[in-house]
């Protein structure tokens, strides 16, 4: 099957494009800022080298604070949880494989920076079917939604992991 997303978040409004490296980070205070002419404001650096990173894994997504946030694809909710660069996400798996650029799997959705979210784990979510609401937590300049795409495959265990782990994006994929 071949891969399509629906938007989820609406209206679509990219603002930081996967690979991209426009983010810079106070070495101190951890604040992320845009790069200001190409370069990195003073006192900070180039966030994703910093982090072991080639550049941003996901598409950043215009979303007011307390916006609603819905799924891209059916899938079903296998995680819940909170980091600190990238706060409160929630992840999707979907049931089935679909033709990725690295081969036939089953995909990851990932969905950070999240307010509140309104599902649990082991959902079975449809597209369109709200997740949460946008916020602004984790390291991030302002309220917006972060969403990754990673092909995954299930283990014996049931868990699923990145196909494409040292890829340079953890296992992120341009969606």
């Amino acid at each position: 099957m071949k891969l399509e997303l629906y938007f989820p978040v609406n209206p679509f409004k990219i603002t930081q494009f996967y690979g991209q490296n426009d983010a810079c980070v106070d070495k101190g205070t951890k604040k992320i800022y845009g790069k200001i002419g190409g370069h990195c404001p003073v006192g900070t650096i180039e966030f994703y080298p910093s982090v072991g990173m080639k550049g941003h894994n996901g598409l950043d997504l215009r979303a007011a604070h307390g916006q609603p946030i819905y799924a891209a694809q059916d899938g079903i909710v296998t995680d819940i949880e909170t980091e600190p660069e990238r706060g409160l996400g929630v992840a999707l798996v979907t049931p089935e494989p679909f033709e990725t650029s690295c081969g036939e799997y089953q995909i990851r959705h990932r969905y950070w920076h999240l307010k509140a979210f309104s599902v649990k784990i082991g959902d079975r979510l449809f597209v369109g079917d709200k997740i949460g609401l946008a916020d602004n937590t984790g390291r991030s300049a302002g309220d917006h939604l972060h969403f990754e795409v990673k092909p995954v495959r299930r283990i014996p265990d049931g868990r699923y992991i990145n196909v494409l782990q040292d890829n340079g994006y953890y296992g992120a994929i341009d969606p």
